[in-house]
């Protein structure tokens, strides 16, 4: 009975060792940069609305391709309104506010999910993305034209 007892202790002490190494890995490598990141996305939106003068916006996404791009959607008191801006803010743009309803059956036929589609930043254009495990690609948002594919062969 007592080789049984030593036996579960040393098990349970090994499941408690591993869970605490994973625990730590998790908070060391992925959940401490990641609010890192989500910080520093933030902080640069606040300046950009600072020295824009806007009084309320909300990131709507970051969006990587040639250089960064931030993604925002700015509320003022008579509209409503997507700015995009780079991290040096020498590149910037602005778009009356759209929604993701014109791109839906583009992504559907080409198999891409809802959740799967963004915006983006192309040419200096505004676009919806639409990036899957297969596809990436770019619509306009005022045409609604393919104007960037990678991955279909298409």
């Amino acid at each position: 009975m007592k080789k049984h007892i030593k036996s579960f202790s040393i098990s349970v002490i090994l499941i408690a060792v591993i869970c605490t190494v994973l625990w730590i890995g998790y908070v060391g490598f992925i959940g401490g940069p990641a609010r890192a990141y989500e910080r520093e996305d933030q902080l640069y939106v606040e300046t950009m609305m600072e020295q824009k003068g806007y009084s309320h916006g909300r990131i709507l996404g970051r969006f990587a391709y040639e250089q960064v791009y931030y993604i925002t959607e700015i509320t003022e008191e008579d509209r409503t309104f997507i700015f995009w801006f780079n991290k040096d803010m020498d590149t910037t743009g602005e778009h009356e506010n759209v929604g993701f309803d014109p791109v839906l059956e583009i992504a559907s036929n080409f198999g891409i999910k809802d959740h799967e589609i963004s915006f983006g930043v192309f040419n200096e254009r505004l676009v919806y993305v639409l990036k899957n495990r297969q596809y990436e690609k770019f619509i306009d948002v005022e045409t609604l034209k393919l104007v960037y594919d990678r991955g279909s062969g298409i």
